[in-house]
């Protein structure tokens, strides 16, 4: 019997991709000369802001919940500690189950960008539109980014966009898994952990989390639920 979760990711791998190509071409039917500077500032724009989504889901999922937890405990809370004590098991999913849970999260967020109106000359939107698609096609590419860092020999342009550091490279995402594994959680590029971890971001979000609701980060995760829930 097929599985419905599977159903669901591979219905929306293929609904993203197809809004992302539509937006691309609407997009490219717009623009015009300087237009592609709002284009590619928005691209980057949504790029980063990707790297930095990727870093708060990836703290939340490492320091609250456990995988009794509803709705997110066995589909992200899981994975993410499970990941700590195995880091090679995600490089055994395949392209559907790495990558399938982001585009449902992925394709929600690009919806609101079909009924934005292009036009030449329309800067705003010719930046929010390309940044939104670029946002949601890195976010929907970190779980894949994250595999890879972890794959013994990726494939060479993999390797090559590694070393340029255009998406999350190996030896940077080590720093992560170095115990208590609590510096360097964002997966899509790694560009803003060196800036989050010099501003002690997370630890600073956990004090305020602490502070407003008297719940102490990681207490939840406890070595107990790690083990023996593998």
């Amino acid at each position: 019997m097929t599985n419905p979760h599977r159903i669901v990711e591979v219905s929306a791998i293929t609904g993203f991709l197809t809004i992302e190509a539509f937006l691309a071409w609407r997009v490219c039917q717009a623009a015009q000369g300087l237009d592609w500077c709002s284009v590619g500032l928005g691209l980057l724009a949504g790029y980063i802001a990707a790297d930095f989504m990727s870093g708060l889901i990836h703290w939340g999922f490492d320091r609250y919940g456990t995988v009794n937890t509803p709705i997110v405990g066995q589909h992200y809370v899981k994975p993410f500690r499970e990941h700590h004590v195995d880091e090679k098991a995600m490089t055994l999913h395949d392209f559907v189950e790495t990558n399938g849970n982001n585009s449902v999260a992925t394709s929600i967020v690009l919806l609101p960008a079909l009924a934005v109106p292009l036009h030449t000359g329309a800067t705003i939107s010719l930046f929010a539109v390309p940044m939104l698609a670029g946002l949601a096609l890195a976010v929907f590419g970190t779980n894949q980014f994250h595999k890879w860092s972890h794959v013994d020999q990726p494939p060479a342009i993999v390797a090559f966009l590694q070393r340029a550091h255009l998406i999350l490279g190996v030896q940077h995402h080590q720093v992560h898994h170095t115990p208590p594994f609590d510096r360097y959680y964002c997966i899509t590029t790694g560009w803003l952990n060196p800036v989050l971890d010099k501003l002690r971001f997370f630890a600073r979000l956990e004090g305020v989390v602490l502070a407003l609701t008297g719940v102490r980060a990681g207490e939840d995760d406890s070595r107990q639920t790690r083990h023996t829930q593998l």
